[in-house]
């Protein structure tokens, strides 16, 4: 197995591979956390253990998200109460968020801060960035820069940028501080996509419904936890209890995400990320504005890392890796998370899997609006493996739609999502220069080595009245009336449990199905409708997109590299988003096989790669919130994997005819099952705006097209014919959706002054 001959213990600021900060840990355990609910209690065991300790860093952080599920049965381990708990043990808490532009985004980090705040003394907020002018650009000098198109927007500094948008009283540019970090005494810490906030708890079958007529306690997804952001966006938090859906009529959105937890060296180098954030904004806030007059205080330097005595040490090799500059911590611009992804997909040798919100990136110097190379990069690796005749595959999920609420084709609300689906299909298969189309002018069939696919669930809603869910939820929990006495929390659950057929048997099993499409769940044709004739079982059906927000990448079955990061100029260029992530590389080997050739993988990688594969093609056991196994502890607890199942051997090989041929099999199945069930958009049928209008008009969002079937009463065992030939959430990607349109001309939202804002 190859590693890299930097390696070593400790970090240096000079020289380090990729120009970053830090250089490569040996010794660290690393464990992933596929999807909300593992992780989420993950994080709950770390701050039940705090002892010193506990800082937070987020994009979003919301104070009354439960960590443990249902929240009937764990009202203490919501966040608020799990840091006041924390707090009062002598817990120092500092919690870093992103301070949004108000009018433009619904975060409320003040309610955030004054909440966390109020709850005790030991803990701290910071919000950043204050919004104000930038320097360097004057108004009057817009013109000599854009005359020259997006190229001359491109050399207008992103500091000064913000400030020309501020002066020129145009819409604001400001960026984001978007890592994802939690660290518990310096010696644990997460890292990753995962914001402790409302909408990004789930479990591995993304259930999307949660109404529970039979038990009110079964409620999972409390006030406006229970999300869809393609239907409504959050708002006013101060009363999250209230939902703000139907949940009898509309279904929630599924959340993908990821995350890992890691001790070891690494986390030293992330410590310092932290105070370094933490000590720059209390220095520009705090010690500069009011001298003398907070009660603040810097955070001191990390505490170096010490070898355990005994032969504990991990197995892998980890650098931490940022975007970051001059207005997010008041130093030169380090893009070394960018150089991580060129580097890693350059001396990828067989196999690239992308997991990633966005893709929006360039094929070359032509491309004038997008900095980023990342699709050049794949360009060359794939036009290098078609001269020396090599197999070579590239796998990408992405979202099917961003994630803004409503119609797409609508003047205002349909801008954002139109421009960004504008850059990311223009960087994937259109505009002349997308990546697809770079591979095919050379001569090279671009689907033998790369495919785009997205993540669809279907569920089953059942009757309720509309304001029945908001009577239930208070700001302090569930209504003690709900039963008699107060809502009482059981014992903590510390048993770790092995995942098996059972675990999906709980009460109230039918007030979902998600369980049918995963393995060894119940047949969809064989599950009873309990509602009767009162309420259609047909007008209970509904899908959603499956919302992709990873930020990973996996080579080779060797590396990894997962963080906080979007595949885009935003997130990669270093003087706009600060992000973080972590490159991963495990010296424990695992036998594996390579387009059907012994090959010797990392034992991280490959089994990161092969649960992911089998989550999606339904080949894991649908996950049960109440019985945590491996997956739900923080590392170093080792990770449950059934290695040598036939499941597992069915994705064993990322390049074998049989796996490739499963998978697109999969994904091709239950794509015509949903087109026949749901008429979901966005779909390669619609390849023009007249063509999306006509099925928009006609659809009934989210639930069964009725009109592919019969108005009989057999009508419903069609649905659940089709219905069971989905299994897991893949589907395909409509690479032709809106082919023949333009999806978002220029106007005076999205042009090249604003373009840089998208991408």
């Amino acid at each position: 197995m190859a590693f890299s001959n930097d390696a070593a213990n400790g970090t240096e600021n000079t020289e380090n591979r990729y120009s970053s900060f830090a250089g490569v840990s040996r010794g660290n355990h690393v464990k992933f956390h596929v999807a909300g609910c593992a992780y989420f209690w993950a994080v709950s065991e770390a701050l039940l253990k705090a002892k010193r300790s506990i800082w937070i860093m987020g994009w979003w952080v919301s104070p009354e998200v439960y960590l443990r599920r249902p929240p009937s049965e764990n009202e203490e381990y919501r966040l608020d109460r799990m840091l006041q708990a924390a707090a009062c043990r002598g817990v120092m808490v500092n919690v870093v968020v992103f301070k949004e532009v108000a009018v433009a985004m619904c975060l409320d980090s003040h309610y955030t801060k004054r909440t966390l705040e109020a709850l005790h003394p030991r803990i701290s907020v910071f919000r950043y960035p204050d919004h104000i002018p930038g320097e360097g650009v004057r108004p009057s000098q817009i013109g000599s820069y854009s005359a020259r198109g997006d190229a001359g927007i491109q050399e207008i500094g992103d500091e000064a940028l913000q400030g020309l948008f501020e002066a020129a009283g145009l819409r604001s540019l400001f960026w984001a501080h978007h890592e994802k970090l939690v660290i518990v005494d310096q010696q644990l810490a997460f890292i990753g996509g995962i914001d402790l906030s409302f909408g990004r708890w789930d479990l591995i079958q993304h259930p999307i419904a949660d109404s529970h007529p039979c038990n009110a306690r079964q409620i999972v997804f409390p006030g406006q936890d229970y999300n869809n952001a393609r239907v409504k966006d959050y708002e006013d938090l101060k009363h999250w209890e209230k939902t703000g859906l139907d949940r009898s009529t509309t279904p929630r959105m599924g959340w993908e995400d990821i995350s890992v937890s890691m001790t070891g060296p690494a986390v030293v180098d992330i410590c310092q990320h932290f105070v370094d954030r933490w000590n720059y904004i209390w220095d520009v806030k705090y010690s500069r504005a009011l001298p003398g007059m907070s009660s603040y205080a810097p955070l001191s330097q990390p505490s170096p890392f010490v070898a355990p005595c005994n032969d504990n040490a991990g197995s892998m090799d980890c650098q931490i890796v940022r975007s970051i500059g001059r207005w997010s911590n008041g130093i030169p611009t380090e893009n070394s998370l960018y150089n991580a992804y060129l580097d890693i997909i350059a001396k990828s040798e067989h196999f690239v899997y992308l997991e990633q919100q966005f893709f929006i990136s360039s094929t070359g110097d032509e491309v004038e609006a997008v900095w980023n190379r990342v699709a050049e990069a794949f360009v060359e690796r794939i036009l290098r493996a078609a001269r020396e005749r090599k197999r070579y595959k590239v796998i990408v999920v992405l979202p099917a739609l961003p994630a803004f609420p409503g119609d797409i084709h609508a003047q205002f609300a349909g801008e954002l999502p139109r421009a960004l689906m504008k850059l990311q299909f223009d960087s994937i298969n259109r505009s002349g220069l997308s990546l697809l189309e770079r591979v095919k002018k050379a001569g090279v069939n671009p689907d033998d080595y790369i495919r785009f696919f997205n993540l669809r669930s279907y569920d089953r809603l059942r009757p309720v009245t509309s304001n029945w869910v908001d009577d239930l939820i208070h700001p302090l929990g569930l209504h003690a009336n709900i039963e008699t006495g107060a809502p009482k929390a059981p014992d903590a659950i510390t048993d770790v449990q092995t995942p098996g057929k059972d675990a999906q048997l709980s009460p109230g099993l039918w007030d979902t199905v998600s369980s049918c499409y995963m393995l060894d769940g119940p047949d969809i044709r064989n599950v009873l409708w309990p509602d009767g004739a009162c309420f259609a079982e047909m007008e209970g059906f509904v899908q959603e997109q499956v919302y992709v927000h990873s930020k990973l990448l996996i080579a080779d079955d060797r590396v990894v590299l997962c963080g906080s990061a979007n595949l885009n100029d935003r997130s990669l260029k270093g003087s706009r988003d600060s992000e973080i992530a972590v490159v991963i590389e495990d010296r424990t080997p695992l036998p594996s096989t390579m387009h059907d050739q012994p090959f010797e993988a990392s034992k991280f990688a490959a089994t990161f790669r092969r649960y992911l594969f089998r989550k999606h093609l339904g080949l894991l056991f649908p996950q049960n919130m109440r019985r945590p196994d491996g997956h739900f502890m923080p590392a170093p607890v080792p990770l449950d994997y059934d290695y040598g199942s036939p499941e597992d051997l069915l994705v064993a090989d990322p390049l074998s005819d049989s796996f490739l041929a499963f998978w697109n099999q999969v994904a091709r199945r239950n794509t015509l099952a949903f087109r026949k069930v749901f008429d979901p958009i966005p779909d390669d049928k619609e390849k023009t705006w007249e063509d999306y209008d006509r099925v928009a008009e006609r659809a009934r969002r989210g639930h069964v097209a009725l009109d592919h079937f019969s108005s009989s009463k057999e009508a419903i065992l069609g649905v659940k014919d089709e219905l069971s030939t989905i299994r897991g959430t893949l589907v395909e990607m409509p690479m032709d959706f809106l082919m023949n349109s333009n999806i978002q001309p220029d106007d005076a939202v999205f042009n090249m002054y604003t373009r840089s804002g998208y991408t």
